[in-house]
């Protein structure tokens, strides 16, 4: 993994889009799915702690494309916060602040899990939702 990555990773990210919450939940719907790195999809589950209408907490899941496999033990997690009509809070949070179990075991260095953020912040650049000097680098 790339030291922009990490870096990355460790610090998290958090950006305000001009989008809805429901159009922003809709995209991730559409995108997730599309989001593959070495034979493993991703696929997004809701924590708990949800706040239905309002806030996302989001856990990231890999799936082995070769079998459908969804593993329950999350590579980490994103959050969507509502902060207006037309606007959500999007966050990466810092590695720090996720632990869950299983985590070291399927993503032991982050990769799985920085190749989803990375992938994922380049749609919201590419539709116009993230303000950027250019795409994030991507890894394989």
């Amino acid at each position: 993994m790339s030291t922009f990555a990490m870096v990355f990773l460790e610090e998290g990210v958090e950006a305000d889009l001009p989008i809805s919450l429901s159009n922003m939940l809709g995209l991730l719907d559409q995108v997730v799915p599309k989001i593959e790195h070495n034979n493993f999809g991703y696929q997004l589950a809701s924590v708990s702690r949800a706040r239905l209408g309002s806030r996302w907490e989001l856990n990231v899941k890999l799936v082995d494309l070769r079998n459908n496999r969804v593993y329950e033990e999350p590579v980490g997690c994103i959050e969507v916060q509502k902060t207006g009509d037309d606007a959500v809070n999007f966050r990466v949070p810092p590695r720090a602040e996720q632990d869950f179990p299983g985590m070291a075991k399927l993503d032991f260095d982050g990769v799985y899990y920085g190749s989803f953020c990375c992938e994922m912040i380049n749609y919201l650049y590419d539709r116009g939702l993230m303000q950027l000097p250019g795409r994030l680098p991507t890894f394989s």
